[in-house]
């Protein structure tokens, strides 16, 4: 969502709504997106909401991961399915692996005085952690300088090889941690990442755009799983986003009129 249909923590663009209600035309539209529900609800409710825009009935919600759906029911978007981190790992499991990532955000506080702590550094979002070093409170400016000396010093790959290795000295196993947006880590169990979000279209041809494919963005696996049938895009933000769709919409009207001659 951050990086491919919005800009980080903005509300989607006229530009996008424009180029998903012509893709709705001719397929069915899911957003997937590690961020929880009333995030994706907040950047994203201008795509159906707004004059002019798409159907909703169209439109899949898949947050955390896609391992929580929501489909319009006729008024409103309804959880129709989703999975529980806590009730799989199992307390004692899930809360040593909290205090790792506490233990590891009071490192690097300490390591950081000169760095923006704004709060609310661990979100729980019943199928994932969200890890945010400089808090979810951030303001664009602060988020921009975290960015920055990220991309400088390599911050949250430097967390992120810490807190697996303490989750593989404490026995913790199954755990997959990934780099989420532009300032977070993303923490969930084996084959809970954004694959998840294909059991939902069964049976169905899928193409995927995202901006985290690099080995260590959480977008990687769903667009390796699908890059082998020359249907994964990596996007460098909204804007070329816009220019994928119309790519992927031409693709589906060429698949239609071929199976119409069948």
């Amino acid at each position: 969502m951050d990086g491919t249909l919005t800009p980080p923590r903005k509300k989607v663009e006229s530009e996008i709504i424009k180029s998903l209600k012509d893709l709705s035309s001719v397929a069915k539209i899911g957003i997937v997106t590690g961020s929880g529900f009333d995030y994706l609800i907040q950047q994203c409710q201008d795509i159906w909401y707004d004059i002019g825009s798409v159907d909703p009935s169209k439109i899949v919600l898949m947050p955390c991961n896609g391992t929580q759906v929501y489909k319009w029911n006729g008024k409103s978007f309804k959880k129709e399915s989703s999975v529980n981190m806590r009730e799989k790992m199992g307390d004692k499991n899930f809360n040593l692996l909290m205090s790792g990532i506490l233990r590891h955000q009071f490192l690097y506080t300490q390591v950081s005085s000169d760095m923006p702590l704004t709060g609310h550094h661990v979100s729980y979002r019943e199928s994932l952690v969200n890890w945010c070093p400089i808090g979810r409170n951030a303001n664009d400016d602060q988020r921009k300088v975290f960015v920055k000396h990220d991309e400088e010093n390599g911050v949250r790959k430097v967390l992120k090889t810490l807190i697996e290795k303490f989750s593989k000295d404490s026995g913790l196993e199954d755990i997959v941690f990934a780099l989420g947006g532009s300032t977070s880590i993303d923490i969930y169990p084996t084959g809970w990442d954004k694959t998840y979000s294909l059991k939902h279209f069964e049976g169905e041809t899928c193409w995927f755009v995202g901006d985290k494919c690099t080995d260590d963005g959480n977008d990687r696996t769903i667009y390796e799983e699908l890059l082998g049938h020359e249907r994964s895009f990596q996007t460098t933000g909204p804007e070329q986003t816009v220019e994928i769709i119309s790519q992927i919409k031409k693709s589906i009207e060429s698949l239609i009129k071929e199976e119409s001659k069948k």
